[in-house]
């Protein structure tokens, strides 16, 4: 258990001024003042005080920077909204000075978030630069996110500094952003599945018009990509504009991926590298899918049932990749506790790609009950190590499955550039 820090409001003013207020040259010189304060304690067998005094003296006139206004400037600087993790994302600043005079002396630089918050790294934390009025200067720098999940970066900050950048003034700000970083996943190019066509009550409205049982809705205004041959040509000549048929699908195939979260309270290196090789993996098929004419689901498998629905032909991959980039494991194994909610949603869906992390007999007994509702089934096992179960004995009438360890799905993403 760890013990608690003494924390007080002077403690954290004087660590923000420390951190935001003086430069990374202006923290050198705070400490090598100091060094010579304590080396000079003894004026009379050492001179260092006199070092002492011409350091702190340069230090006072720069802290004397500290109190300057906020620069007057046009500063912007857009974060993003979403990343992978591991991969850098450039982001570009600009500066333009709102008034008549040259601002020859700007630090650019990004706090470091709160305490106890995951931090993404951004190389460099700080930048120097200078403003003219009537020309926008650039600075870029780089965002990193160490691995997936939710982040909190708070908005850089622009400030004025002393000739010697050693400490700043007053900033201009931009808000905190918050980014999800998404899994590292790799392109598939061949990912072979099971699939038919299975009635779909009301159908999948506004879905691509490729289906052997379609139903018209009616007509609407015409949109840029819509097929030539789904004019409605006399209402184009009554109109004056274009307009097009619109159908509803009543028979489509409709694809579920399932992922496994189960992991223990406490999991070793082993496991939690499966856990996250999974979820890789499970974003490698969405993003070949995303690419197909098949409906996705997502069902992450848990106390709670996480599920994402998204029509074919719509971008439904951002919104299964944020779903995976905050999701955290089950400590309570979920196969042995799902209720006929799920069966019945999986009762509608043509295949099932599930990707587990072990192989025992209550996952055979769910993907057994899945079969049985007549859904095709593909299984992907990401584990290190044997399986609690002999894959060899499983029965063939499930389907495929297959196997892979983590070490095989990072050499898929270092091959694939995820």
């Amino acid at each position: 258990m760890r013990r608690a820090v003494f924390r007080t409001p002077l403690l954290d003013a004087l660590v923000y001024f420390h951190r935001e207020r003086l430069t990374a040259r202006g923290r050198y010189l705070l400490w090598t003042t100091v060094a010579f304060a304590l080396l000079g304690l003894d004026a009379l067998r050492s001179q260092a005080f006199l070092l002492f005094a011409a350091a702190a003296g340069v230090l006072m006139v720069a802290l004397l920077f500290t109190a300057w206004p906020c620069p007057r400037a046009r500063f912007e600087c857009a974060l993003p909204a979403r990343a992978t993790a591991g991969r850098p994302v450039r982001v570009r600043a600009t500066v333009e000075s709102t008034s008549r005079q040259i601002l020859p002396h700007l630090r650019l630089s990004f706090p470091r978030p709160r305490r106890g918050a995951h931090a993404v790294i951004v190389s460099p934390q700080e930048s120097f630069l200078g403003a003219g009025r009537g020309a926008a200067t650039e600075a870029w720098v780089e965002l990193l996110a160490p691995r997936r999940g939710r982040y909190e970066i708070p908005g850089p900050r622009l400030r004025v500094t002393d000739p010697l950048r050693l400490a700043a003034g007053n900033s201009l700000r931009r808000p905190d952003q918050v980014l999800l970083a998404y899994p590292r996943f790799y392109r598939l190019e061949d990912f072979e599945v099971p699939v038919g066509r299975r009635y779909q009550p009301g159908g999948i409205p506004l879905s691509s018009n490729t289906g052997d049982a379609i139903e018209f809705l009616g007509t609407r205004e015409y949109r840029e990509g819509d097929a030539v041959r789904n004019i409605h040509w006399r209402s184009w000549a009554r109109c004056g504009e274009p307009v097009v048929k619109e159908y509803q699908e009543e028979y489509f195939c409709r694809i579920a991926i399932l992922l496994d979260t189960y992991a223990p309270r406490r999991p070793r290196a082993a496991e939690t590298r499966a856990f996250e090789a999974a979820i890789s993996m499970v974003a490698s098929v969405a993003d070949f899918f995303s690419r197909s004419e098949h409906i996705v689901d997502l069902l992450a498998a848990g106390p709670d049932l996480y599920e994402v629905s998204a029509g074919r032909s719509l971008a439904y991959l951002e919104n299964i990749l944020d779903v995976l980039a905050c999701l955290e494991p089950s400590p309570d194994p979920p196969f042995q506790t799902l209720g006929p909610v799920l069966f019945e949603k999986l009762a509608r869906i043509t295949t099932v790609v599930a990707v587990l992390q072990d192989w025992d007999e209550p996952r055979e007994a769910f993907l057994r009950q899945v079969k049985a509702l007549g859904t095709a089934v593909r299984v992907i096992i990401v584990h290190e190590g044997p399986t609690a179960r002999d894959l060899a004995a499983a029965p063939a009438d499930l389907g495929e499955i297959s196997r892979m360890t983590p070490a095989d799905v990072e050499q898929a993403l270092l091959a694939g550039g995820g």
